[in-house]
């Protein structure tokens, strides 16, 4: 067992070592470091994601949470104003509206952790003035009911497609019915270059005003750019080694000494802006970015195809798999973790974790992660129960590129031998 491969949910999930060489590119070869922080690759990227939604303008930027915060921006977002988001999220979507100094209404989900309708309706207020429909583990919102109730209170529309990159509803990918569509490329999203994101929209107003406000940005730092290229070789070796102390010695050093880069940092956790960011996509990290894109469709697939597995093998009493329950199109939704219920997380990750599979914990509490300051979220106790239910029962198994039918099976071999 001490030398058995780890199997991770998060933990860089999407690292490949065509990752690492372009990492090491940049790091290693004198004559590449003018081009760590600009070049041609961010336009790269824009224009290959531009082709794959058909999409008449697209913008990268450092991070998702950049992305998000400056198209509230975009759509001309103040205080006074309110946004409204669904109550099982992420600390960054609460910062990013709370930092245009607008108010987060949030909203109930239904039991496939996407939002409520009905609730949305209930929650509507003069001062409502934008909706931010996620797509929760790739499964696409319900955007017909969602979109009919913006529409009547005049609602502008912002797609967080964090999740759900190559997800369609009704034939049409998720991004392309709002106003804008929102992507992450963090290092736990569909596909990763540690820290980046992207808007896109078919409106031209709001297009010229995201240009304006992408060409106005500041470059990205080059302290935090290496720490992101070291993130590759860092996370390459302790992956490898961490069933045995080396590995988790690997990270533990690199983290302690500031070395790799923290997926979120100690000032956001307080609702505080991080005074580096927003910023444009460095190049060097558009360079992995751009790469992981020619291999999207491969990389969607094999989601689907894991998924699908976990779908039809798994069966346990002490475990509920929502997305079976709520009939989740799997050939139209891509997923980026599939997700589990139990009343028996703690017991269930311990057991799981002697086996050498980690489980996922997204999202535990209900605005994650579980360290922040939750008063600075602006979130009220009792305001979304669904939400706060599932929070507590909510685990997640991964279903990434470097995730083998061989590990899909030892999981659900583990898994169906669970007793609390």
């Amino acid at each position: 067992m001490i030398f058995k491969k780890t199997i991770f949910t998060g933990f860089a999930p999407n690292l490949r070592f065509a990752d690492v060489l372009i990492s090491l590119k940049f790091l290693c070869l004198p004559w590449n470091w003018p081009k760590i922080i600009s070049g041609n690759y961010p336009q790269k990227v824009e224009e290959k994601l531009r082709n794959y939604f058909q999409s008449k303008y697209c913008f990268s930027f450092d991070s998702g949470r950049s992305a998000l915060h400056l198209a509230l921006r975009a759509l001309d977002v103040q205080a006074g104003d309110e946004v409204l988001v669904q109550g099982y999220t992420c600390v960054v979507v609460s910062n990013a509206i709370n930092w245009t100094g607008a108010r987060p209404i949030y909203v109930d989900v239904q039991n496939d952790f996407n939002m409520n309708a009905e609730d949305l309706e209930k929650k509507i207020t003069a001062r409502s003035k934008v909706l931010i429909i996620q797509h929760t583990f790739g499964a696409s919102a319900n955007i017909d009911k969602l979109l009919t109730i913006a529409k009547k209170y005049n609602l502008k529309i912002i797609e967080d497609c964090a999740h759900s990159l190559g997800t369609r509803y009704q034939g049409k990918l998720t991004g392309t019915w709002g106003d804008i569509g929102m992507f992450s490329f963090g290092s736990d999203k569909i596909i990763s270059c540690v820290r980046g994101g992207a808007l896109i929209t078919d409106k031209q107003e709001i297009g010229l005003k995201l240009k304006t406000i992408q060409n106005n940005l500041p470059q990205s730092p080059l302290g935090r750019v290496l720490q992101h290229l070291f993130h590759y070789p860092a996370f390459w070796k302790g992956k490898i080694f961490y069933s045995i102390f080396l590995g988790k010695l690997i990270l533990y050093v690199f983290k302690k000494l500031n070395i790799i880069n923290k997926i979120i940092y100690k000032p956001e956790k307080r609702g505080e802006p991080d005074i580096f960011y927003p910023a444009q996509l460095p190049n060097s990290l558009a360079n992995i970015l751009f790469e992981q894109l020619k291999d999207l469709e491969i990389n969607l697939a094999h989601r689907k195809k894991i998924a699908q597995i976990y779908n039809q093998k798994i069966n346990n009493r002490y475990i509920e798999l929502p997305w079976i329950d709520h009939k989740i199109d799997l050939q139209n939704s891509v997923c980026l973790r599939y997700p589990l219920l139990t009343n028996h997380f703690r017991e269930l990750k311990i057991y799981l974790k002697k086996k050498n599979i980690i489980l996922g914990d997204w999202y535990r509490p209900n605005i994650a992660p579980a360290d922040i300051d939750f008063s600075q979220t602006k979130y009220q106790k009792g305001t979304c129960p669904v939400a706060e239910n599932l929070s507590a029962r909510s685990a997640n198994l991964p279903v990434n590129i470097n995730i083998s039918l061989k590990d899909a099976h030892r999981i659900i071999k583990a898994i169906n031998f669970f007793k609390p």
